[in-house]
């Protein structure tokens, strides 16, 4: 065993046994603390100071948190202190997490949960839901999380910590941030913001809100404004020796500066990032740092590092989200899932039991004041009547509730039913964003290779043998980055499929939209050496009234339309002389909205190939030149995401229109 793992475990043990004093102050509250925990008396009072002394080392020295959590677990064990114990086990979850131990992390907040729901602890609950949810969006789950943290939220405020609720409304306005819902996003970080200044303790909340903050603003290009925000959070997590926020503030700028095309400025915060995260064992940023760093050196023809980044990539990358622990936490949210349900089923029918109970009391209520009555009743013909109305009523009622509850179970089981697919659809969702991960390491080890291949070539003493095989793994190499590249596409379009979409509508000027569109398809199509230029024939209605739209969305479905259009001219230049592609463009005011219709004098379609275009995966294009994605993406934003119609006409050899009604 290495001398400094067998120092780590002598000093870990020495911990765990109380031994040993943790290190020196952490910040200027960690030496108060140890004294109140030395002074405290050995009952609840002692596990709650040792868990906030174990909480002032989280962001510098996680071993000691983790020991002292586990200490403080076996003290409220022997005391039967259950509170004191399911806070213990949601520390422990922290730092599983932030350590990349994600099974186990959310194993652990899943009992510590638990344990605070049974004795009522909303403060442990909450801590719980705000850990779950920084799980899931480890995961690149986005969406998931959002619930979590709303619910910490809302019981944060429910118990009167404003700084906390802080941490979870910037929380929340990280993930809008990564779904592009940017002015959700702005706006939780701003009401965040507001809070911290209100109420600044305790100083990790900040340097967290000022790092996320700092992020939307380089999203939205305001970059001098992300750089004060960035170097903000730099100065609070030296106040509090914050090593896990300090790297993660640095791997931004080191991120920002490569966007800004400042390679030395980005290496040397990259470099930071990745020391400190390494320090903290915080793999989340060890594998942002260790990618970008990967991609830096490669730029600068530093094969040799940019191949060993690339691998402590690959092995960070792998102890997070490896196949065993995916499989692990699969099985983990699927047990979870089930027992949720299993719970809300079990509550729905107790409700039915005692609406039926109730409901029966009822009854015998009434029919014990039908007999009083039918006993003082002089009349006992009208009484007997009486009595027998109140029997068919309840006979009634009775059949009217067997029913209710057959159809109750029904409804169960369809509820059962639609949770299950739905964990099925966020499941997927998740692997398909993982995919991109190997795949984007498999172009990028083949664009490492191809380039020792190149050097390789150029070594003198290389006979024509070694020439022709370095010239085939090259052309290998080109095949396999390519098909790598293709793959990445389909899932990226497949992701925009399963995109329900959050962002309203509002009003766009629709010809300016077209123009735009028409403009990046031309630019992404340049015209090939001698070929005839495309003839772009425009017809835009004037004084169009703004349409309501999400002007992202349907500029992407125009531009698909627009791509396709110039893909097809440019078939039939090849194979036609002198002829003049032309792709004319019109707008134009119906009856309650407006039409655009696309019209090229390129190749046309079939009958049959036409009743096709919109399926997801057809394709009339070459193998390896298309995905088949982008008319059914084009018409699902159009139809589904907008209210309107897209339909075509064409004529095989002669011409293809496309025609979109939009509702106004």
């Amino acid at each position: 065993m290495p001398k400094a793992v067998r120092r780590l475990f002598v000093v870990g043990s020495l911990l765990m046994a109380g031994l040993l004093r943790p290190a020196a102050a952490q910040t200027p509250a960690t030496d108060s603390l140890r004294r109140a925990y030395a002074h405290a008396p050995a009952d609840s009072t002692r596990v709650l100071a040792l868990l906030k002394l174990a909480y002032s080392f989280r962001a510098s020295q996680p071993d000691t948190t983790i020991a002292m959590a586990q200490k403080a677990w076996r003290l409220a064990r022997e005391l039967g202190f259950d509170k004191g114990r399911g806070q213990a086990q949601g520390m422990i979850g922290v730092v599983l997490r932030e350590r990349g131990e994600l099974p186990k992390a959310f194993a652990n907040q899943l009992i510590a949960l638990q344990i605070s729901r049974e004795t009522y602890d909303l403060e442990g609950e909450a801590a719980s839901l705000n850990a779950l949810g920084n799980i899931s969006f480890d995961l690149r789950q986005y969406r998931s999380p959002i619930r979590y943290y709303e619910q910490s939220r809302d019981l944060f405020q429910r118990i009167g910590q404003p700084a906390w609720v802080a941490g979870s409304l910037t929380n929340m306005g990280s993930c809008y941030e990564r779904l592009d819902v940017l002015d959700s996003a702005l706006l939780r970080q701003r009401q965040a913001q507001e809070l911290i200044a209100r109420f600044p303790k305790p100083k990790l909340a900040q340097a967290l809100a000022l790092r996320n903050m700092g992020r939307v603003q380089a999203r939205l290009g305001h970059y001098p404004e992300a750089f004060d925000y960035y170097r903000r959070a730099l100065r609070e997590t030296i106040l509090t020796n914050d090593l896990r926020n300090r790297a993660m503030a640095q791997y931004r700028m080191a991120d920002l500066y490569q966007t800004l095309h400042q390679p030395d400025s980005s290496l040397r915060y990259a470099r930071q990032a990745l020391q400190n995260a390494q320090r903290v064992s915080y793999r989340i940023t060890v594998l942002d740092a260790a990618n970008l760093l990967a991609r830096l050196h490669k730029t600068r023809n530093s094969l040799d590092s940019a191949f060993r980044y690339q691998a402590l990539a690959v092995a960070a990358h792998d102890s997070l989200f490896g196949p065993d622990k995916f499989r692990q936490l699969q099985l983990l949210a699927f047990n979870e899932q089930q027992r949720q349900l299993q719970q809300r089923a079990e509550h729905k029918l107790q409700t039915a039991n005692y609406q039926r109970m109730g409901l029966l009391t009822a009854l015998v209520f009434i029919l014990l004041i039908a007999l009083l009555l039918g006993r003082t009743n002089r009349q006992q013909r009208r009484a007997n009547q009486l009595l027998n109305e109140r029997n068919a009523q309840i006979e009634a009622q009775r059949n009217a509730l067997d029913q209710a509850l057959t159809e109750l179970r029904t409804m169960q089981a369809q509820l059962v039913a639609a949770e299950k697919w739905s964990f099925v659809g966020e499941l997927s969702a998740g692997i398909a964003h993982e995919l991109q991960n190997p795949l984007a390491f498999m172009r990028n080890f083949a664009a490492v290779s191809e380039a020792l291949l190149d050097q390789d070539a150029t070594q003198p003493g290389t006979d024509g043998l070694e020439q022709k095989i370095m010239a085939g793994l090259k052309q290998n190499l080109r095949e396999i980055s390519q098909h790598g590249q293709r793959a990445s596409s389909i899932i990226t379009n497949m992701l925009a499929h399963a995109r329900t979409g959050t962002s309203p509508l509002e009003p766009t000027d629709l010809n300016a939209l077209l123009a735009d569109s028409l403009r990046l398809a031309t630019q992404a199509a340049p015209t090939p050496a001698g070929a005839a230029p495309v003839q772009l024939d425009t017809d835009f209605a004037p004084n169009l009234a703004p349409v309501p739209a999400v002007p992202q969305e349907l500029g992407r479905a125009f531009l698909n339309l627009f791509t396709n259009a110039l893909y097809a001219v440019r078939r039939r230049q090849e194979s036609t002389p002198d002829y003049q592609p032309v792709l004319s463009v019109q707008t134009a005011r119906t009856e309650g909205g407006v039409e655009i219709r696309v019209r090229d004098n390129g190749i046309g379609m079939t009958e049959e190939v036409a009743g096709q275009v919109f399926q997801p995966f057809f394709t009339t294009k070459p193998a390896g030149e298309g995905t088949g994605l982008g008319l059914s993406l084009s018409h699902d934003i159009i139809t589904k995401g907008h209210g309107g119609t897209l339909t075509v006409e064409t004529r095989e050899g002669e011409f293809t229109e496309f025609t979109v009604r939009l509702p106004a």
